[in-house]
């Protein structure tokens, strides 16, 4: 996946799209509050966040299926509020395919040229064909969507959104109907295709490994607003909010008092247990806007489960095995820690207890209380 530095835009290039402050109401309820962000060209971004945060109402916005309350929309640098949907260059995949019943699936492909031309002089023929081998549904242009897999419908309603070769792709959770396996599977073909078209992507999904796993830039949302951007191992490693950390797969936070402040690390009284103190990697300068952290203040800090070392390592914290989880490649332990819950990875019996422990370097320090 790229990362946000290799994304920069030239000073004469409009990002792809761009939200600007843009805010959606419908009587007393706000469903999008003062989002802002840019995609740019050929990029693969990606929102997420739980039922009810905003993302799809985002993506409508960015689609014209909804008008903003506040705040601009621009498509590759053009104003697009009250620009209806069909006059926006942008392809949507819905989250039910929305594929017509009584149209085989060639007909459904070509069903977008009956208002536009393909793109680069190809005949509408030619172009469909492209796009059946470029989904691999070669030779079942003449079936009924019907008579396809959940999986195969939904590579049509790709197919369909992306014949009259739009500058935007808009999909909404369109793999949250099929199962695990197959939608394993369909994102890795769906992030190929999207790097060999070069198109603009904007995702949106609940699934946070899915987000993770396809996207170039993710954006957590929470309660209509944006609580971070950033690339899938920056969202993952440096959380910037207690919901981010706990929301974007397992993790164990802690808060605690800082005892002492030295160059490189921090040394932190925990509050779960005032008479435990360990010791943590500093956050670099410039990390907190109110200044350096200092003796006294509170902070909050994140490991990750496969970071925590059983029976060995520096920070020893004594826990208690609450339950245990085979997850095939690792098994997921559930520790009890002076009445709060931990997680780890690693082999042990329930009832028994352990020694965990952790490296300075694998704690994230997200925010000063």
């Amino acid at each position: 996946m790229a990362d946000s530095d290799e994304r920069r835009l030239s000073a004469d290039q409009s990002p792809a799209i761009s939200l600007d402050g843009v805010t959606r109401t419908y009587g007393a309820t706000t469903a999008v509050e003062e989002v802002s962000f840019a995609v740019s060209e050929g990029e693969f971004f990606t929102l997420v966040g739980p039922s009810g945060c905003g993302k799809t109402t985002t993506l409508r916005l960015v689609g014209g299926f909804e008008q903003p309350t506040d705040g601009t929309v621009q498509l590759s640098g053009e104003e697009m509020v009250g620009v209806p949907p069909e006059e926006r260059d942008i392809g949507i995949v819905f989250q039910n395919y929305a594929l017509f019943p009584h149209m085989n699936v060639r007909e459904n492909i070509a069903y977008g040229l009956n208002f536009t031309d393909p793109p680069d002089g190809q005949t509408k023929a030619e172009r469909v064909e492209e796009l059946l081998s470029l989904v691999d549904l070669e030779g079942m242009g003449k079936r009924d969507p019907d008579n396809l897999s959940g999986g195969q419908q939904q590579r049509v309603a790709l197919a369909r959104a992306l014949a009259p070769g739009p500058s935007v792709l808009l999909l909404d959770e369109p793999m949250s109907a099929l199962d695990a396996e197959l939608r394993e599977r369909l994102r890795v073909e769906l992030k190929d295709i999207q790097q060999t078209l070069g198109v603009t992507t904007l995702y949106v999904t609940h699934d946070q490994e899915e987000a993770l796993a396809i996207s170039d830039r993710v954006a957590v949302m929470r309660d209509g607003r944006i609580e971070q951007i950033g690339t899938p191992r920056e969202i993952y490693h440096q959380p910037a909010t207690r919901f981010v950390a706990e929301f974007i797969g397992d993790n164990n936070v802690f808060d605690g008092e800082l005892v002492t402040v030295q160059e490189e690390t921090l040394t932190v009284r925990l509050d779960g247990n005032r008479s435990t103190v360990v010791e943590i990697e500093r956050p670099e300068q410039g990390t907190f806007s109110a200044g350096p952290l200092q003796t006294g203040d509170h902070i909050l800090f994140c490991i990750r489960p496969e970071s925590l070392l059983v029976d060995h390592g520096e920070n020893a914290l004594e826990a208690t095995v609450e339950s245990t989880e085979f997850l095939g490649g690792t098994t997921r332990i559930q520790l009890d820690w002076n009445g709060r819950t931990l997680l780890v990875h690693g082999d042990k019996t329930v009832g028994e207890q352990t020694t965990i422990g952790f490296d300075p370097a694998a704690a994230h320090v997200i925010e000063r209380l």
